[in-house]
């Protein structure tokens, strides 16, 4: 009774993050955000995790990635959901790679593992609300299908988007979510905030 009541809390902090999420449009608060300084924060927050099982975190920044125009809170969250989503999926003794990279006038932040991999099927359902792959189904392994969602609905509140790969079974997932780097570049709502500096 205790484990499905915790479930029931569980599953009810995610329903209202999701929500809150979706609504991130009228509720971003944007600022300068290093990315070098925000892969090591969130990197230092699964590091005991990563420890406990013996999974190695590499982080990469690229030379040229600089700050973004952003809301650190945010951002936090969303690459926070898709280290829990890769530590859920990688097995004892495996990789997990955190990287930031400036690709024109956007920065990609990726979480790569050498996990389970998710079959092909599935792909182009994973962001949707509630829905989990076969393989995450299992009690005590499987999340509530909302991680993702809130990971879509905050990089789309950015004006960036998200995007998942995976060669299959065995093979790892890579989960690429990129955002405007600047108030320029993104949608207009943040042109008016942009710090004249």
């Amino acid at each position: 009774l205790r484990e499905q009541t915790g479930r029931l809390v569980r599953f009810a902090a995610d329903a209202a993050a999701l929500a809150q999420a979706e609504d991130a449009h009228s509720a971003i608060a944007p600022g300068w955000v290093d990315a070098g300084e925000l892969i090591s924060a969130v990197s230092a927050t699964v590091a005991e995790r990563c420890t406990a099982k013996t999974i190695t975190l590499t982080t990469r920044v690229g030379g040229y990635t600089g700050r973004l125009w952003a809301d650190r809170q945010r951002l936090t969250q969303v690459l926070g959901n898709l280290l829990d989503n890769a530590l859920r999926h990688t097995p004892a003794g495996g990789h997990v790679t955190l990287t930031a990279a400036r690709t024109g006038a956007e920065v990609a932040f990726t979480v790569a593992d050498d996990g389970e991999g998710i079959p092909p099927e599935h792909l182009p359902h994973l962001f949707e609300r509630f829905y989990r792959a076969d393989y995450a189904r299992a009690r005590g392994r499987g999340g509530s299908g909302i991680g993702l969602a809130i990971v879509k609905a905050l990089t789309e509140a950015h004006g960036g988007h998200v995007s998942v790969a995976s060669r299959g079974p065995g093979h790892g997932t890579t989960f690429t979510a990129t955002v405007p780097a600047s108030a320029k570049s993104a949608p207009g709502r943040y042109e008016a905030m942009t710090p004249l500096v």
